[in-house]
This record gives C-alpha cells, structure tokens and sequence, in this order.
C-alpha cells in the first residue's frame, strides 16, 4: 500500500473545543451524570408540583426549589466549565497550534513539524475515534492522541484508504457523529 499523506493539519481553538466535548458527552461517565442529574431535577420538581399542588400553590418549604435552581445551574455551567477548560488547554498545548505533516505508512504513523519528528508504530496505538466527517483521532495512550484532518489528506489518498489501512492493522475505530 502506498504512503498516505496529510499535508498541514493544523487545528484551531474552536475546532478543538468542538472535538473534545463531542468526545467530553458521549464520555460513559458523562452520560452517567447527566442521567443521575436529570433524574434528581425530575424528582425535585415532582416533589415540587405535589407540594403546590397540596398547599394550593404556597411553597412552605424552599429547599426544594433552591435545590432545583442549584442543579439546573450546575447542568448548564457544567458545560461552560468544560468548554472554557478546553479552551485553556488550547492555548497551553502550543504543538496543536503548529502545522504537521502525517504520513501513514505500512509500519508506523510519522510526523513533522517545526517542534520536530516522531515515528509510532502501529502496535503502540490503542484506539481510533472519527469525530465527525473531518477529524481522526489515533490514540498512543489513554490521555493524548494525534488529530489527524481528513480535509487534509492528498490525492488520492482517501478517507476510507486511512479506514482500511486501521482494520489492516487490527487498531478499532469508534464513530461520534
């Protein structure tokens, strides 16, 4: 199989936030939060109707509905922390900032940037995520991983060619559309 190219993938600020809190809420530990958060809110405002509802719409006991406004803000600043964190992480990791070339053949993924050069074999990496149409995830570890554009693959090079050459290489690939 011939070398498949990427040519100055580069990614920005938004691009990356955008990336990583698809991969934040499809998280198994993420949706478990938002699951037990939605159920408590539900329970607290049942407890809230039934309360009205027996009262003919007096509240006597107002930890109910400050607890409601508590976890409806918790649920909604949660995001914004994470994006806002994202964001910092950004702007701390000047090497996503710096354009790279890939260049993926039979044995390894290799890159090249003005910070430098790196050769991983196959073996090393884990996992793939495909994140949307246009961003390709290969993970060495658990934590950091190389974004790899499709919008930058050269011809005639495709998305799919990069597809096979991971089954090739018995690394799974997960899809978050």
């Amino acid at each position: 199989m011939p070398p498949i190219q990427f040519s100055r993938v580069t990614m920005s600020a938004d691009e990356f936030v955008a990336v990583n809190f698809r991969l934040w809420r499809a998280a198994p530990a993420t949706r478990r939060n938002h699951w037990i958060l939605g159920v408590g809110l539900a329970l607290l405002m049942a407890s809230l109707v039934m309360e009205l509802m027996n009262t003919r719409g007096h509240i006597t006991t107002w930890s109910t509905p400050a607890l409601l406004v508590v976890g409806v803000a918790y649920g909604l600043l949660r995001a914004a922390l994470v994006r806002r964190q994202l964001r910092r992480g950004y702007a701390q990791n000047p090497v996503l900032q710096q354009p790279a070339d890939f260049t993926l053949t039979d044995e390894a993924l290799q890159g090249n940037s003005t910070v430098g050069e790196f050769r991983t074999p196959w073996n090393a990496i884990r996992r793939a995520v495909r994140v949307g149409p246009d961003w390709l995830l290969l993970y060495p570890t658990q934590a950091a991983c190389y974004y790899l554009d499709l919008r930058c693959l050269i011809a005639p090079a495709t998305p799919a060619a990069v597809e096979a050459l991971l089954v090739q290489h018995s690394i799974s690939l997960r899809q978050l559309t």
